[in-house]
């Protein structure tokens, strides 16, 4: 038994199928019009006239489409494009009635003097203008739209290419030196405490599969987020014993506030990496968040000092794309120093 095969035309076949129709429409349209309400009985001299009109204007858009609207056309500005459209259904209407009114001009030259000529030559310009002006509207229409859908295609694939590449750099963010130093730190607990060292090694696997898998959303609980962050601070005072002290203060409301993932664990790996270890005596860091009206503010403090040649890495750039990219202008990112001694890195963002 034979499958029933489903049966697609291609675009040439669309378009000439679309046509054929469309012009044809002007014989069914114009023979039930004369028959029925300004003769009063069919015709065949007018329903040849109405096929002759139907195959000029089935050709004449064809050949005009193909050698004067070019893809460019709909590259302008709406206005322009419109314009365009206007003057090439007078056109193609001109075209038209020139080459109905041949046969006429060509039989008798002195319908040049006649005024009653020009009269019914111009009246079929408009006439035939009604038609042209739909077959324009639904040419045009069609290529805007289909530019639109282009363009709107390309964007959001550049959108993805660059966030695809954002989220691959932050990803990396974590630092590799972090990585290196809790694994020797584990390997010196492996001997001392290996209860502790199961313990970290179960975190660092924890972190490590959080880092590769948040990317797959765009917004977290601030309450899972710093489930992580406790886990990556964790492991950084085995590395530094007493010289690490935290703090984290999180007001409830917030607890289920989403924040862009890894965001608070960015600002922490930047405290340990630029604050804590420039430190030989080391540090504290404090964690906190807050409600501000209909703003969630996040605020990252740590021992150390901002030098003036400090510059923005590849995390904390990537951090203001991403809330930028989140919020538009309504997040913003503060780095500043708040004395001699403490750093802070501080986020808000509308709560959504």
């Amino acid at each position: 038994m034979e499958r029933n095969k489903s049966v697609s035309l291609t675009k040439s076949q669309t378009y000439w199928l679309l046509q054929i129709l469309g012009w044809s429409s002007i014989i069914f349209i114009e023979t039930i019009n004369y028959t029925f309400f300004i003769v009063g009985e069919f015709k065949w001299e007018y329903f040849q006239q109405f096929v002759l009109i139907s195959a000029v204007g089935l050709l004449t858009s064809h050949f005009y489409k193909v050698w004067f609207i070019k893809e460019e056309v709909f590259g302008k500005s709406l206005s322009r494009i419109w314009f365009r459209a206007f003057v090439d259904v007078m056109i193609i209407s001109l075209i038209m009635t020139v080459l109905l009114f041949f046969p006429i001009l060509i039989q008798e030259l002195d319908n040049f003097r006649n005024g009653e000529f020009w009269i019914g030559f111009f009246g079929q310009i408009m006439n035939l203008g009604r038609y042209v002006v739909v077959w324009i509207i639904i040419y045009y229409l069609y290529h805007i739209l289909k530019k639109n859908a282009e363009i709107t295609e390309q964007k959001l694939l550049f959108e993805n290419v660059a966030k695809s590449a954002e989220l691959e750099l932050l990803k990396n963010q974590l630092n590799p030196h972090f990585l290196f130093n809790a694994l020797n730190s584990i390997k010196a607990l492996v001997l001392i405490d290996q209860d502790k060292a199961r313990d970290a090694i179960i975190k660092l696997s924890e972190l490590l599969r959080f880092t590769l898998n948040y990317e797959k959303s765009p917004l977290i609980a601030l309450n899972e987020e710093i489930n992580e962050v406790v886990k990556y601070l964790e492991l950084e005072q085995i590395r530094f014993g007493k010289r690490l002290d935290v703090h984290i203060s999180l007001q409830e409301e917030t607890l289920e506030v989403k924040v862009p993932p890894a965001m608070v664990l960015t600002l922490a790996e930047n405290a340990i990496k630029h604050g804590i270890t420039q430190l030989e005596e080391g540090g504290e860091i404090w964690i906190e968040s807050r409600i501000r009206g209909k703003n969630l503010l996040i605020e990252v403090i740590n021992s150390g000092q901002l030098k003036k040649t400090f510059y923005l890495g590849i995390g904390l750039n990537n951090l203001q794309k991403r809330l930028q990219s989140l919020f538009s202008d309504k997040a913003s990112f503060i780095l500043d120093s708040i004395s001699d001694t403490k750093v802070i890195a501080k986020i808000t963002y509308p709560i959504l």
